[in-house]
């Protein structure tokens, strides 16, 4: 049994996933402080619905013949914002380096919340299975 089968188990994979990917923009961000006419980016935020709706009796299609359309999709599964908030230096850029780093503790903190959510809930299936450590 695959434990993304588990809609819980599946829909922390996902939090983490997006948590990751939220890293990466806000470092890209950090990293273009000095850029001019650089934006801000940002993740758009999911919802509950979002993390564990394509759980709930959606059934993926089989391709059986080669000539079969491929299903939708694209190359990141998160919707990327422009972070329009805030002032505009002269130079054009509208990086803030204080409200970035706030955000990247945060994403550091919800990760470690999210990781540790799945470590106990692995230590309680493992429990009740009898394979404790």
């Amino acid at each position: 049994m695959d434990l993304n089968d588990i809609p819980l188990f599946k829909a922390m994979t996902q939090r983490m996933a997006w948590l990751s990917q939220r890293q990466k923009v806000l470092a890209e961000n950090v990293a273009n402080a000095d850029t001019p006419n650089y934006r801000p980016r940002d993740l758009k935020v999911p919802s509950f619905r979002e993390l564990i709706g394509e759980t709930g009796g959606k059934l993926r299609l089989a391709a059986t013949q080669p000539n079969h359309l491929a299903g939708q999709g694209d190359a990141s599964p998160f919707a990327e914002q422009t972070d329009k908030t805030g002032e505009v230096s002269p130079s054009g850029n509208a990086v803030h380096i204080e409200s970035e780093m706030l955000k990247v503790s945060g994403t550091a903190n919800d990760y470690a919340l999210t990781t540790n959510l799945y470590r106990q809930h692995l230590a309680m299936l493992r429990l009740v299975l009898g394979k404790s450590e």
